[in-house]
């Protein structure tokens, strides 16, 4: 199948396209290249990859979605802190570039990643019937992209937050930074200990992708939580979990004081995706021992 896949060179579209091609899809990355082609430049080279340098707001972009047999659409100002730093252009591409590779790919196969944030702070085991409550404009844009697909074939992703080492490192994920200030040997002051957040790995996060276009028959029109019940974890049960790998990191809480603007404290259920045999294969401690491994290295 050719699969374009937009913001193909970021944190998991990289990995997305590697896994793809693994799986005998031949793949279009449209990306911008913000963070340079070093992401996907062992795959330039592989046959059935095909790059395009393109931003989503582009109008060739159409012609390039319509080319393929099925999108899975990643691209975007990723994060509260980098919409809030950019409004507008988060706003064009969040909003705007997301409704124009909707048109362009409305006969397609398509899988949008849109993300757990929406459930925002809600007392409650969320399932995806759970009423959304975004607190973030990342979150609400992304919502707004829900909204776009509602009455199609769409397969819509709430994934849990992605940890782990992908070819373009992301080092403000939770489970990254707590890791790389451990290993630098940085202090820090948590805030908002006992808020619950759910993750996942990288890999598995980009294996749930490619699982969205080969069940799409069974996944779509709906949307799925990605994500394991086994990941659900507090902040300092991350923190916890770091420290047994790195004896003697100083972590002192401080639940006085609102810290974080996107607050989320939810839990996750993962039941509806784990009843067509998704489960995760990464563990949060195994994803610490790769992230201690890289970030000794960066000193």
């Amino acid at each position: 199948m050719r699969v374009a896949v937009t913001g193909g060179a970021g944190y998991i579209g990289s990995r997305l396209c590697e896994q793809l091609l693994a799986s005998n899809h031949s793949v279009v990355c449209v990306d911008n290249l913000t963070h340079g082609i070093e992401p996907v430049l062992g795959l330039i080279d592989r046959p059935g990859f095909e790059l395009h340098n393109l931003d989503i707001l582009e109008p060739e972009v159409t012609k390039i979605i319509r080319s393929a047999d099925a999108v899975i659409h990643l691209a975007g100002i990723v994060g509260y802190p980098n919409c809030n730093a950019q409004p507008d252009l988060a706003y064009k591409i969040n909003v705007e570039g997301t409704n124009r590779i909707i048109d362009a790919g409305y006969d397609k196969i398509f899988v949008y990643a849109s993300t757990g944030s929406v459930y925002g702070a809600l007392d409650t085991v969320c399932t995806e019937q759970a009423q959304p409550n975004p607190i973030s404009t990342y979150a609400i844009y992304k919502l707004l992209g829900e909204k776009e697909l509602e009455g199609t074939d769409a397969v819509i992703l709430r994934p849990a937050t992605a940890f782990g080492i992908s070819n373009r490192l992301r080092h403000d994920l939770l489970v990254n930074d707590f890791t790389r200030k451990a290993c630098s040997g940085e202090s820090m002051t948590l805030f908002e200990a006992h808020h619950k957040r759910t993750f996942l790995s990288v890999n598995d996060l980009s294996r749930a992708f490619v699982w969205a276009i080969e069940k799409h028959g069974v996944m779509k029109s709906q949307i799925w939580n990605i994500g394991d019940d086994s990941l659900n974890y507090t902040k300092l049960q991350i923190c916890q979990a770091i420290q047994n790998k790195v004896p003697g990191w100083q972590v002192d809480s401080n639940d006085t004081l609102s810290h974080d603007q996107d607050g989320r404290n939810y839990a996750v259920d993962y039941s509806k995706i784990r009843s067509i045999g998704f489960t995760a294969t990464e563990s949060i401690e195994h994803g610490i021992e790769q992230l201690i491994k890289l970030y000794n290295n960066l000193k």
